[in-house]
């Protein structure tokens, strides 16, 4: 029930552990918070792979949480008429706060929503 310090159901939660884990991963919740308002994707998954490098060239802190290495989905009517170079520049154009501040990888996957409903979510 509500005031009884108590969560009022699964819509809250999942704000609640959203914003815990944008405030525990900011590079994570910049990139999102960019690419949903420049972008207004129809769909847009952002995956953390630091993990996965973790005491790599790109990652030499060995922190796993570290933010260095992303995988990118994005579907958005704002890639219509773009090519992939194109669609990947501008989206590099978007983030490059992010490269400087460490992003070391990013991996991008681009569509219109056209394209996206041709084949099948890749992350």
């Amino acid at each position: 029930a509500r005031g009884s310090g108590h969560f009022g159901g699964a819509g809250e939660v999942m704000l609640l552990r959203r914003a815990m884990s944008t405030a525990m991963r900011p590079i994570y919740g910049r990139i999102h918070a960019k690419l949903t308002e420049s972008l207004s994707p129809v769909a847009l998954t952002i995956k953390d792979e630091s993990f996965m490098h973790a005491g790599h060239s790109g990652n030499p802190s060995g922190d796993p949480d570290a933010e260095t290495h992303f995988k990118v989905y994005c579907v958005s009517e704002a890639f219509a008429g773009m090519n992939m170079v194109a669609r990947h520049r501008l989206v590099y154009g978007l983030l490059d706060q992010e490269i400087k501040d460490g992003v070391h990888a990013l991996s991008l996957k681009t569509k219109t929503p056209s394209e996206a409903e041709k084949e099948p979510k890749p992350l």
